[in-house]
């Protein structure tokens, strides 16, 4: 059974602190399959992530870079 559904996901993410972070935060949830557009925030810690996605793969790769992170 997959977990993945399309739509929109929005996560908070706590540790960014300049460009250098949204760019690996970026980085990563760019390589997880099913991802078709996103957007990292960094003044507001967030992260909107759209495409046939599993969020906690997602989330798991985001906390794999070194992050804190949770559905917003």
């Amino acid at each position: 059974m997959s977990n993945r559904r399309s739509g929109e996901l929005n996560l908070t993410v706590t540790g960014m602190t300049c460009q250098g972070c949204v760019g690996t935060v970026r980085r990563v949830v760019s390589a997880v399959q099913g991802v078709e557009d996103l957007a990292v925030d960094l003044d507001t810690g967030t992260v909107r992530v759209r495409g046939a996605v599993d969020p906690e793969g997602v989330m798991a790769a985001i906390r794999d870079a070194g992050y804190e992170v949770c559905r917003a």
